[in-house]
């Protein structure tokens, strides 16, 4: 059985190197989700629709480009702009040429407690170290408590994962048994309906570096176009990024294809940057995916006594992006570079 190691509450990230002070804020995805889409017009998202093709057309005489999408329920939509954030697992991103997503070797299980009552637990990320797993909790409100589990990827995934009575089984019996009593019984309120067992992809950074990214006025935001592991926690955090710096971009270049380039252009190095950084930052908190031996032992002695402590807070400096405004460029540059975006 894997001893248990420390815990580890969240002092390396209190104080970037520039002195920013670091918080973390969890939020319920739901809710997050709803609040987003109750800013859209009725109508706007139209649920239970699968892409199966996509293509582009040039109208005769005319040097714009539509995008033709066709929905496996035989809707066609035809659009100035494609913007895919559809995930990993992105069908633009495969139609744009980009490289699949790649296996870090680790897989998360993350899930949702609730306490009706309330949980008592203080408002502060707090993290469980062990050999080849971390574990972590933080409560979302006075009632309900996020918690992950990363792993090594294991041959019980296969058969637990969509099964929440079997993923919390293997997780309470077998992955998390030796962890504190206060996080097993955090994760034993777990809701079945927010649970996940699910392999932790990415991008290589060079794909995402130099990767086709944009074909036209097509191009990709989010997980569809720098899926990373959740180790730093920039995923969505980088997909709102994109959004403010594609809205910008398109605003202000001529064409929906030229905005499209713009953002690309100015969203590659930060992009391939996070995602490199996520992976080594949950490489070496693990103590080496799938490292044993001396290597593992030297592995585990730089994260203890130098990652956390030098390396983590620069890692933490790029969190901090200014995005710049969505403010409309002046009257004078804007001439000739209006063009409707559906």
């Amino acid at each position: 059985m894997p001893g248990f190691l420390a815990e580890l509450n969240i002092f390396f990230l209190k104080k970037t190197t520039r002195g920013e002070e670091v918080r973390v804020r969890a939020l319920d995805r739901k809710a997050l989700l709803e609040a987003l889409a109750e800013e859209l017009p009725p109508g706007t998202v139209r649920f239970s629709s699968k892409v199966v093709s996509i293509d582009t057309e040039r109208a005769a005489g005319d040097s714009s480009v539509t995008v033709v999408l066709g929905l496996d329920d035989g809707t066609v939509i035809r659009a100035k702009v494609l913007i895919g954030c559809d995930g990993v697992h992105s069908v633009v991103a495969r139609w744009l040429g980009l490289s699949e997503p790649a296996s870090s070797g680790r897989s998360a299980v993350r899930g949702l407690s609730v306490f009706p009552g309330g949980h008592g637990v203080k408002r502060e990320l707090r993290q469980f170290l062990s050999e080849g797993l971390r574990a972590g909790m933080v409560p979302i409100s006075d009632t309900d408590i996020y918690w992950f589990l990363v792993n090594n990827t294991v041959a019980a995934e296969k058969e637990a994962a969509g099964d929440p009575v079997k993923t919390l089984l293997e997780v309470t019996d077998n992955l998390a048994r030796h962890m504190p009593a206060e996080y097993l019984d955090v994760v034993r309120h777990s809701d079945h309906g927010n649970l996940s067992w699910a392999p932790l992809l990415y991008r290589n950074p060079v794909s995402v570096l130099l990767g086709p990214a944009a074909r036209g006025p097509v191009t990709v935001a989010g997980d569809a176009f720098h899926p990373m592991t959740p180790d730093m926690a920039q995923g969505g955090c980088s997909a709102l990024e994109d959004a403010v710096v594609l809205a910008r971009a398109l605003s202000r270049e001529a064409t929906p294809a030229e905005g499209v380039s713009a953002y690309v252009a100015q969203r590659r190095w930060r992009a391939a940057w996070l995602v490199a950084g996520a992976y080594l930052s949950g490489w070496i908190q693990q103590g080496g995916t799938n490292v044993g031996g001396v290597r593992g032992r030297l592995v585990k002695v730089f994260r203890d006594w130098i990652f956390y402590r030098f390396v983590f807070p620069r890692l933490a400096d790029t969190m901090w992006f200014d995005c710049g405004d969505l403010t409309p460029p002046p009257p004078t540059a804007a001439v000739g570079k209006s063009h409707h975006i559906e």
